[in-house]
């Protein structure tokens, strides 16, 4: 997959570019169905799969204070959509000027003159300044020159549109596996292990304590999941949380570990991803340590039992 900044760094022109546009945070189920459509129908026409986005976020740039923490990191984001089949990943700058366009010049500037002759878009898709444009609009002003545009309906569960604001409330509840079933894979943090004050090895549950990279973490608590490291995946207990039972003084922000399962190896400075499967436990402080180290004991046998029983 190529990545580019703008049109402008692309050869031209392009074999028959079919596009996309979108935010696509998180790439979950409903963003899928819209790139994987994008990229048959221009297998179909023996052309170009572009997905068109936009850094930062655009209410990042219009409204920080108000904006949405994302679901996954740029590399993240740019994985995803080449395991897709996409074949150009426009990651477009998303200025003050950009926000001001209206939807006429957004079509015309932005699309038109650079070739573009196919959209496929959500039907709820919106663009330009103040978000004035819709689908309707959008088809009403790219047919007149030649772009063919196709509306793509939202992908429901349980009769509700999936959508990145929905998962973002279900990983703040902690309700990993709700969010694991929309994104249509486990919700992963990525980050650095680095070295933390060794309480887990003392237990006899050595952790791997993790520098994220990702702005959204899910809520504190004690989750099965699995941890990736490079291209192979090993089972862990991951714990969000302030460790009460282990420390007196609370910490700024959460902690963030994982006790890998029969794995040894030294990961201090190893880039890995947490895959966080479901929920186990809040974070409880106990009376004594004996108490917690049996919890954790119970905690590792559920998360084999679960992880052996469901499909990834």
């Amino acid at each position: 997959m190529q990545i580019v900044g703008s049109f402008d760094q692309l050869a031209q022109p392009l074999p028959h570019p079919v596009l996309t546009i979108g935010v696509f945070d998180g790439v979950h189920r409903g963003h899928q169905w819209i790139i994987r459509s994008t990229v048959e129908r221009a297998r179909q026409m023996q052309g170009t799969a572009v997905v068109l986005s936009f850094d930062p976020h655009p209410q990042k740039a219009i409204s920080p204070d108000t904006a949405p923490a994302l679901l996954q990191t740029r590399r993240q984001k740019r994985e995803t959509l080449a395991e897709m089949g996409v074949d150009i990943f426009i990651n477009l700058a998303f200025t003050r000027e950009l926000s001001l366009l209206a939807p006429e010049q957004f079509v015309r500037d932005v699309l038109y003159n650079h070739g573009v002759r196919e959209i496929l878009v959500g039907t709820n898709f919106r663009f330009g300044h103040q978000r004035a444009g819709d689908f309707k609009m959008l088809e009403a002003l790219s047919t007149p020159l030649g772009i063919r545009v196709e509306g793509i309906d939202s992908v429901m569960f349980r009769g509700m549109r999936i959508s990145s604001t929905r998962i973002r409330n279900r990983l703040a509840e902690g309700r990993v596996s709700l969010a694991r079933r929309l994104l249509g894979r486990a919700y992963e943090v990525r980050g650095t292990v680095i070295r933390g004050a060794g309480r887990g090895r003392e237990l006899g549950f050595p952790t791997a304590n993790l520098k994220a990279e990702n702005e959204l973490i899910p809520a504190p608590g004690v989750y099965a999941g699995q941890a990736r490291i490079e291209d192979k995946r090993h089972p862990c207990v991951i714990n969000i949380g302030f460790r009460p039972t282990l420390y007196r003084r609370r910490t700024a922000v959460p902690l963030i570990e994982a006790f890998l399962l029969d794995f040894s190896a030294d990961l201090y400075g190893t880039v890995i991803g947490l895959e966080f499967c479901l929920r186990l436990r809040a974070e409880t402080k106990f009376d004594s340590i004996e108490q917690l180290k049996k919890q954790i004991e119970r905690d590792v046998r559920i998360t084999r039992q679960y992880l052996a029983q469901i499909a990834f």
